[in-house]
């Protein structure tokens, strides 16, 4: 669920959204705004990139829009958010999930996540609102974390009772720790050449949380998730991604 402005891109974005079956149902379509765009300059040599974005004035989703959608009420047994300008939001819609929660039946309560990446210090807010929280190298960083391992513990008291904390740190790998338990890791699985590193991140969050509702382990799932986004750097974009699933599979 998103936010999409009504103007000349929307086309090119619906249709990519569709070839990549991504759905878009949920998505809230704004007048009178302007879709941000990025300009992405890869570095050929190490596939390093640089980001020029113009974000305009497109506002991003409201909890009141996320409950409107009714989604506590679809086909869904996981909600992930992502960490943007509109933390007070995202926690609310956290908080609404956790509310669901309470009066649903196991099987059809809704497990939360949230991807924390960016530097910012009003995300703290949403340490203990989710039962999986992915942290970013930059974020944890910005706590004085010199790696992941340190980072996952030194989040641990933040965590709400039985949550779960992920860091991945680039090339050294992934650590993930359940609240108050010893943690879990794995190194990572780089390409003979790296192509293309932009999106190599929400492709191990995305793997990772795949893997955790198919039922693996904890452990499992994060290796699951560093062996897919080291596929995904040997190769430019997305597009190809797939026919490296029997190969990463067979290996799981």
């Amino acid at each position: 669920m998103g936010t999409l402005a009504r103007s000349h891109e929307t086309n090119f974005l619906v249709s990519d959204f569709k070839a990549c079956n991504v759905g878009i149902d949920h998505c809230v379509y704004l007048e009178d705004k302007q879709t941000p765009s990025s300009v992405i300059i890869v570095n050929s040599q190490n596939g390093s990139r640089t980001i020029v974005h113009s974000s305009r004035n497109l506002p991003e989703v409201t909890c009141e829009e996320f409950l409107r959608a009714n989604i506590l009420n679809g086909p869904y047994q996981w909600i992930h958010f992502e960490g943007r300008p509109n933390s007070p939001d995202i926690q609310k819609m956290l908080l609404e999930i956790d509310k669901h929660n309470r009066v649903h039946a196991k099987d059809e309560c809704i497990t939360s996540s949230v991807e924390l990446e960016k530097c910012r210090p009003e995300f703290a807010q949403l340490l203990d609102k989710a039962d999986y929280v992915f942290v970013s190298k930059e974020f944890a960083m910005m706590y004085k974390f010199s790696s992941k391992e340190e980072a996952v513990n030194g989040f641990n008291d933040q965590l709400r009772a039985g949550s779960v904390v992920i860091c991945a740190w680039g090339e050294t790998g992934a650590v993930a720790k359940v609240k108050d338990q010893p943690t879990v890791c794995s190194p990572s699985f780089p390409p003979s050449k790296v192509v293309d590193t932009l999106g190599a991140g929400d492709t191990f969050n995305a793997a990772t949380i795949v893997s955790l509702t198919s039922g693996a382990s904890l452990q499992d799932a994060i290796t699951f998730g560093c062996k897919v986004a080291g596929a995904k750097c040997g190769i430019s974009g997305f597009g190809g991604l797939e026919k490296y699933q029997e190969e990463i599979c067979s290996n799981q």
